[in-house]
């Protein structure tokens, strides 16, 4: 019996996953844990369209228990959705170990090839390593403060307007298996809460807030498209992240703006720099990313920060510790520019001037060199 005859061809690529992923466990002993997450070369194709939509959702889907006798029979391994065949996206596999530290108290170039290509990108060789050539990407686009670089390297699936809105319609969310649109997901980025009351529809004068029900309605159901479209297009893997490993939108994966809704249109008028909330604003990063993103650095100041924070601890010195949720959700925190940033980071726990004085100047000197 062929391989692709056991599996069935709805379902072939996600079962045989499934099962090469209970090998791989059993011939390491239980040590690697493969079947609790994925990978975005695992799942996606370079091109996500109507006729291979199916294929992904299944792919991405949790799985029952593989088991495989002496005689190498092979039973489970097939995909869990509900009576509509439609996936939790709460339960694609996920495990947060295998994802790269981006937070500068956490970031270690020394135990992570990927972080360190993507924090030290000249001249690496990546031929042949798609993760690595994806990490060294990202890294550079960052470093250079290049929004569209960076959405392109962290982006690097294609996926077709069809297919975008057949699997929004084919992921649930939460314990009562709510549709996505129906779900928290659609709201992601603070849109409709007072917090951030001043969001516009892009290309409009328009609040969200201020829109009649039905015109808030068909926002959100383009919305509800436009999210899927890029985590899908992510890999659904984290944008600021070099790990290849895919992340389910929610607690561990959040929509975070490029480009922040202070220094926006929505909040400073024409002196900003766009739409908030426009698509090629959106982004789906990591809870770890996140953090330091959630401080108002540019790209550029974020990946300065994690350089920065790399090198100090290299060198055995103090920094401070990320902010907390509660910190960070705090709406009278001060918001950091890059240089305020750069400043708290190397003096906040510095044991002399002279520390934090080669420290801030060796920020400078990267601010001067990539600006």
């Amino acid at each position: 019996m062929s391989r692709r005859r056991m599996a069935g061809d709805a379902d072939y690529q996600g079962r045989l996953n499934a099962v090469a992923s209970q090998l791989l466990d059993d011939i390491n002993e239980g040590k690697t844990n493969f079947k609790g997450y994925r990978e975005i070369d695992e799942v996606f194709p370079e091109q996500v369209n109507i006729d291979n939509a199916k294929d992904v959702l299944l792919s991405l889907a949790p799985r029952t228990d593989v088991k495989i006798d002496n005689s190498g029979n092979v039973t489970g391994g097939d995909a869990i959705t509900d009576n509509k065949g439609r996936v939790n996206i709460d339960n694609v596999p996920f495990d947060p170990k295998r994802l790269s530290h981006t937070a500068p108290d956490s970031i270690n170039t020394d135990q992570d090839r990927l972080m360190s290509g993507m924090m030290n990108p000249d001249g690496v060789d990546v031929a042949g390593d798609p993760a690595l050539a994806r990490a060294v990407s990202i890294g550079k686009a960052m470093r250079s403060n290049d929004v569209n670089a960076y959405q392109k390297a962290g982006s690097p699936i294609e996926v077709t307007d069809d297919a975008a809105s057949y699997l929004a319609g084919m992921f649930t969310k939460g314990k009562g298996n709510k549709p996505l649109r129906s779900s928290s997901f659609v709201k992601v980025g603070g849109l409709g809460s007072e917090s951030r009351q001043q969001i516009l529809v892009p290309g409009t004068e328009d609040r969200f807030l201020d829109l009649d029900k039905q015109g808030q309605g068909a926002y959100l159901d383009e919305r509800n498209n436009a999210l899927m479209k890029q985590w899908l297009m992510q890999g659904g893997g984290s944008i600021g992240n070099p790990s290849m490993t895919i992340v389910p939108p929610g607690a561990n994966s959040h929509m975070d703006h490029v480009r922040a809704l202070s220094s926006a249109k929505d909040t400073l008028g024409d002196q900003g720099w766009g739409y908030s909330d426009a698509v090629d604003n959106f982004s789906w990063l990591d809870a770890e990313a996140n953090v330091h993103s959630k401080l108002n650095y540019s790209l550029q100041g974020q990946y300065a920060m994690m350089k920065a924070a790399n090198e100090m601890r290299q060198k055995g010195q103090a920094f401070p510790a990320r902010l907390s949720q509660s910190q960070l959700g705090d709406p009278n925190r001060k918001r950091l520019t890059d240089e305020e940033g750069a400043i708290r980071l190397v003096t906040d726990k510095a044991t002399n001037t002279t520390e934090a004085g080669e420290n801030l100047l060796n920020v400078i000197q990267f601010f001067n060199k990539y600006s």
